[in-house]
């Protein structure tokens, strides 16, 4: 080969040679190019399929927490039905027009209320505790109340009714008095409480007073509520008596009270 020829040759050698290191560079870049790329789309993948899956979980987690009933509301379930409203011995049991007690019944554990009183009157000792803690948070405040009727017996309510007919009339007794054996007063539960400022008596107007309102505000720490409050008649059968404490336990007792319900209404009965 001449000289001239042989440098066309490795000149063309030479061409070649840099066009394959050519391809080879653009070949090996194209692939971590791809490689790279996919690896990005993998990863927004995987992001976007995180996002949604926390996204998802998210709305679990509302639609829990909108359906889900507050704890207050779960507590007052709880409480209302596991009270027993129909054991006479029940300090939960319920009594009024459709619900009675037999007329031999007496709790065994009365004793004689060691508190101011108009009378002498009784009370079940569980019930006892409670009430003087309320007349002692009530001295402390200033304001002095007095018991006036406590346990009645069958026998003493029969009484009682036929003098509020005589009274009253058969329609105006049963707005103001239980029948016997449909009184609260008989569970050795109830306590009708008084004041000075109305004289000692039971009268509506004692719910207006500063001890008929620290009544009404105060008496559910202790176990007691209202049982029947102003503007449920339809529903208790009986009219606004501010003076009548029935005693449930402080658990049930502050329910009733933050629900602005009555014991018929908390249990769902009438």
């Amino acid at each position: 080969m001449r000289i001239k020829d042989k440098k066309r040759f490795m000149l063309a050698c030479g061409g070649l040679a840099t066009i394959l290191i050519l391809m080879i560079t653009v070949l090996t870049i194209g692939f971590w190019n791809r490689n790279d790329n996919q690896a990005k789309t993998d990863n927004n993948t995987n992001s976007q399929t995180t996002a949604v899956a926390n996204e998802s979980e998210t709305a679990v987690n509302s639609q829990a927490a909108v359906t889900e009933q507050p704890p207050e509301t779960k507590e007052e379930i709880k409480n209302a039905s596991s009270a027993d409203i129909n054991s006479t011995d029940s300090i939960t049991k319920l009594v009024n027009k459709n619900h009675s007690i037999s007329s031999n019944y007496r709790p065994a554990d009365l004793v004689t209320v060691d508190l101011p009183s108009t009378r002498d009157t009784q009370l079940r000792s569980v019930a006892i505790v409670g009430l003087t803690n309320l007349f002692e948070a009530a001295e402390a405040a200033g304001y002095e109340l007095f018991c006036c009727s406590g346990y009645r017996s069958y026998e003493t309510q029969t009484e009682l009714y036929a003098w509020n007919v005589e009274t009253y009339g058969l329609d105006g007794a049963e707005l103001v008095s239980a029948r016997p054996g449909m009184s609260e007063h008989q569970l050795g539960l109830a306590m009708d409480v008084t004041s000075a400022s109305v004289e000692f008596d039971l009268l509506e107007s004692f719910g207006s007073t500063p001890e008929g309102q620290f009544i009404k505000e105060n008496a559910h720490k202790f176990g007691f509520i209202v049982r029947y409050p102003q503007g449920k008649t339809d529903i208790t059968g009986y009219a606004y008596e501010p003076w009548h404490l029935r005693y449930l336990g402080i658990d049930v007792a502050t329910d009733i009270y933050k629900s602005g319900k009555t014991m018929e209404e908390y249990y769902g009965t009438n």
